[in-house]
């Protein structure tokens, strides 16, 4: 038995082992394994064990101390939780003998929840569901939830949609206070603004959408001078009936987007107002913010003046009657618009090569559109190529909001989308590879925007084996919202923001507001960080949910093609262990496994390229695959080429 000063100095021992024993706070995020991590706000990231990993979820705010784990590695220990944010989620219910459990249905969280007894809300094998965590795994590990909902199953029809409007909390219907705010909209109210607006219902604006659009957001008017153009870009003006702090503003600031579905369209705003009140119909009156203009002959901009509008669209038309006009003419647009649509093409042709010349245009890509069934299941995916309609609006889309964007930057008001051009990480390589491409003397400066434009249009042109272009766009940050104007690297553009989409995107709507406030001399809305991030937020939840419903339907579509088919693809993406490619007719996307491959393969991450002795695979390059294994639950799609 240790006597009474042993035992002091044992408990002193152990004191000083924990005074020295480095601590932290941080946030824990998962991997693909059974293993995490957590970091702290130094930067600095510890390992979880699968054991540590057990006590906690991804997203937790954890306290924790560093051990060693052996071969001069570290490890964390979780000591406390500090806080956790996942509370609600979906998955599917899974039945294994006695034990009920959710697979959920989430980026990192690999593991199931058991639910007990008197939470499993009669749902069966198979459901997929709506759960909230009612036992949290620390310090135990072993976590609880119960059902909330029970989605459907996997023959529901729309389940797709269904299951992924949960899953990123996209509601499709309003309240009742905001459809109240939409009743009050009537015709009398839109007659009163027309009284104190610009009326420009004389020029022969048009719309150019898809067939089916209802939500009609734009519609344009050019002006043919001696000299260069007048272009007229008219956009819809719904802020101008949607009065701030009322349940219609609160529900356009809390969707932040409409999400675009297969089978249907989630709003940002009741149908009542943006397919109809706001929405620019031909032959009827209405409110409008007007972007007016001048262009010089190569299409550079001379002037840009904002108006507070009223205009009136004269014809609806589609994309493929504007492209039949500009090839070979069309019966079916009135003889009296053919002139101005054909101007229009002219002034859009002038302006591709203004930005070809001073900018970045990307490559052209189809677009997919999946024809469904009753029950809401792909029949077919049909490729649909851009045609020279599709490129007209593109342009003056683009025109109109690099003119506003550098109008409101004269002000110093509103908020941008601003993109740094090549991520930090990738720097380097990046200034490398052109350095050695272009046969330059010295690394290239890719931070400062007309450098990097000259240099990406010079890699567009190089003589090089390598897709050079390719291969850097495949290395860009994402866009963010600022409130400075700084550059659109990726467009070559000083600086850009949305102004012409209001009816779907709350950021547009806030231009208009803050053009409003500008052009009346009132008060500008404050835009602060945490308001961008929300936006920001929704915005891609929507557009995740919109595109993990797609690939689900088109893995569904997948599995009911003959077995043994051979597909056309061409390599997007690679990385040291898969190569991602696209179906050529369909646009799906799917991994082929480079992890186990024979042959002395090796992986260069400057020139991003698989290659061995005798082959290598480059970006963009053609090949044929052929499906190897599709998870519908994981939608994972595994290729093996043929």
């Amino acid at each position: 038995m240790l006597d009474i000063n042993a035992l002091s100095q044992l408990k002193q021992l152990k004191q000083d082992i924990h005074d020295n024993t480095p601590r932290y706070q941080g946030l824990v995020r998962g991997s693909n394994g059974r293993f995490g991590f957590v970091g702290t706000e130094e930067g600095k990231s510890y390992f979880l064990s699968p054991d540590e990993m057990e006590k906690v979820l991804p997203g937790d705010q954890i306290d924790f101390r560093v051990e060693p784990a052996g071969d001069d590695k570290e490890q964390a220990i979780v000591e406390k939780l500090v806080s956790s944010d996942l509370e609600r989620f979906c998955g599917r219910y899974i039945i294994r003998g006695k034990g009920h459990f959710i697979e959920p249905d989430h980026d990192k969280l690999n593991r199931w929840i058991f639910v007990p007894p008197q939470d499993r809300n009669n749902a069966e094998d198979g459901d997929f569901v709506v759960g909230t965590l009612t036992r949290h795994p620390f310090p135990k590990g072993k976590a609880q939830a119960r059902i909330d909902r029970i989605l459907g199953k996997e023959d529901t029809p729309h389940i797709e949609r269904i299951f992924m409007q949960a899953r990123f909390g996209l509601e499709d219907t309003f309240s009742d206070a905001a459809m109240a705010a939409v009743e009050t909209i009537d015709a009398g109210e839109l007659e009163k603004q027309f009284a104190e607006r610009t009326d420009l219902t004389h020029l022969p604006f048009v719309t150019i959408d898809s067939a089916g659009t209802r939500d009609i957001d734009d519609a344009l008017f050019a002006e043919a001078h001696t000299d260069g153009w007048t272009l007229w870009v008219a956009i819809a003006d719904p802020d101008a009936l949607i009065k701030d702090k009322e349940a219609l503003e609160l529900a356009a600031a809390n969707r932040a987007t409409s999400a675009y579905f297969a089978d249907m369209v989630v709003p940002m705003l009741p149908a009542e107002l943006s397919e109809n009140f706001s929405s620019l119909q031909a032959g009827e009156k209405r409110l409008a913010m007007v972007a007016e203009l001048r262009l010089d002959a190569e299409a550079g901009v001379k002037e840009t003046k904002l108006h507070s509008a009223v205009i009136e669209s004269k014809a609806k038309l589609s994309y493929s009657q504007v492209a039949q006009l500009i090839d070979s003419g069309c019966d079916d647009i009135p003889a009296e618009l053919h002139g101005p649509v054909l101007h229009l093409a002219d002034c859009a042709r002038t302006l591709n090569q203004w930005r070809q010349a001073h900018c970045l245009v990307m490559e052209d890509r189809p677009d997919y559109k999946l024809v469904l069934d009753e029950t809401g299941k792909a029949q077919e995916i049909i490729r649909i190529e851009r045609n020279a309609a599709h490129k007209l609006v593109e342009e003056c889309m683009l025109v109109c909001n690099r003119s506003v964007a550098e109008w409101l930057r004269e002000q110093n008001a509103g908020l941008f989308i601003e993109q740094s051009g090549i991520r930090t990480e990738r720097l380097g390589e990046a200034a490398a590879l052109l350095k050695e491409q272009l046969k330059l003397e010295q690394k290239p400066d890719l931070t400062n925007l007309e450098n990097y434009v000259s240099l990406l249009q010079q890699a567009a042109e190089a003589d090089s084996d390598l897709p050079l272009r390719t291969i850097l766009s495949r290395q860009m940050d994402r866009s963010v919202f600022g409130t400075t104007g700084k550059p659109h690297m990726g467009l070559g553009f000083s600086c850009y923001t949305t102004f012409t989409s209001p009816l779907r995107k709350y950021n547009d709507l806030l231009i208009h507001r803050t053009v409003r406030a500008l052009l009346n001399g009132t008060d500008v809305p404050s835009l602060d960080e945490a308001l961008l991030a929300r936006i920001q937020e929704r915005q891609n939840s929507a557009r995740q949910a919109a595109n993990l419903s797609e690939q689900w339907l088109k893995l569904e579509w997948l599995t009911r093609q003959p077995e043994g088919t051979l597909y056309d693809a061409t390599i997007v993406h690679m990385n040291s262990s898969s190569i991602t490619v696209r179906l050529n007719d369909s646009g799906i996307d799917g991994v082929i496994d480079r992890r186990k491959t024979k042959g002395g393969w090796k992986f260069d991450s400057k020139t991003i390229v698989h290659s061995n002795e005798k082959a290598r695979f480059v970006l963009g390059q053609a090949m044929k695959v052929e499906v190897q294994e599709i998870e519908l639950s994981k939608r994972a799609l595994r290729f093996r080429i043929a």
